[in-house]
């Protein structure tokens, strides 16, 4: 209702019904109400202080200030921070508000390895992605640790087949910097160089780049895994005006030889080439419409096929 009485008499929510600035622990809450969340604080633990929504982990959280949730949804939320692996220990809890809403304090130790003094990126695409690591509960110690070694072994395989990233030394050398800097290797440290190497493929036209996973975290050396969106095809194909596939006039070669090199297979799709070939497609008078679009290889996971799509002049 765009009546501020209306709001009044039906609310979306339901007030928590409990005295005001009381601390309700999540399991206390109750599984038939709506509660509308007013505020959401960060509380970590390691530092004792209380961090804002500026923070970098706020954006692992899907819950929202002013947003209306059920018991359920708030213990969801809580499971997802638990095992998203930023985290040794995270909790949940509620404080009551006069006007009936909750604020929500998010309280968490932020999750640490040994410090690093290497840091190495490397690309991943079109190799099958590394599993997670799963332990068997009745091994022995000694079992364990072949265990560790071998999947150690197996990591420094996968590190050697990887292709060298694109990522240039100015980039690296910011990083180590930020290793320095920090000592223990930390969660909110992998965000922020997560942040550092995608922004730079992404201000460089790497459009379809995406830092993946950071490896092998107990050892010495950070290892940064990206797909950079390797093209693994190229399609041109001409279209009618309704957009149905069609036998074009126009000869496949002629096209072809006006696309820049690093549209090929083999290379990283970057916006700029792309933004290039239809410049240069354009130039030929040829067409009404051309679409550069990259897209998801289904077949190679990691890879890009690159679709020109054309309609010809009447």
């Amino acid at each position: 209702g765009a009546m501020g009485s209306d709001e009044e008499q039906s609310p979306d929510w339901d007030s928590h019904g409990l005295p005001a600035n009381i601390v309700v622990q999540l399991n206390k809450l109750s599984g038939f109400k709506k509660y509308k969340v007013s505020d959401i604080m960060f509380f970590d633990r390691r530092r004792q202080t209380t961090i804002g929504t500026e923070d970098s982990f706020f954006e692992m959280v899907s819950i929202r200030p002013g947003g209306v949730y059920t018991k359920a949804q708030l213990q969801k939320e809580l499971e997802t921070l638990a095992t998203c692996g930023m985290f040794e220990k995270v909790d949940l809890e509620g404080k009551t508000k006069p006007d009936g809403t909750l604020g929500v304090t998010i309280s968490f130790a932020e999750s640490t390895w040994q410090s690093a003094d290497r840091f190495r990126c490397i690309n991943v695409g079109l190799m099958v992605q590394s599993k997670p690591i799963e332990m068997d509960s009745d091994m022995t110690d000694k079992e364990k640790l072949e265990y560790y070694r071998s999947l150690e072994k197996d990591y420094k395989r996968r590190i050697d087949r990887a292709r060298p990233c694109l990522l240039p030394a100015p980039v690296y050398g910011e990083v180590m910097q930020m290793l320095r800097d920090q000592g223990k290797v930390s969660a909110r440290l992998l965000q922020r160089i997560r942040d550092r190497v995608q922004k730079w493929y992404h201000d460089e036209g790497y459009a379809c780049a995406q830092v993946v996973n950071f490896g092998n975290l107990n050892t010495k050396e950070v290892v940064c895994e990206v797909v950079e969106g390797d093209i693994t095809q190229l399609v041109i194909q001409f279209q009618d005006k309704l957009g149905n596939v069609v036998e074009g006039n126009t000869q496949v070669p002629v096209v072809r030889r006006e696309l820049p090199k690093q549209l090929r297979q083999g290379y990283v799709f970057n916006i700029e080439a792309g933004k290039k070939a239809l410049s240069n497609i354009n130039s030929l008078g040829l067409f009404s419409n051309i679409e550069v679009n990259p897209r998801p290889d289904e077949k190679n996971e990691g890879g890009i096929i690159v679709e020109i799509k054309l309609k010809e002049l009447e």
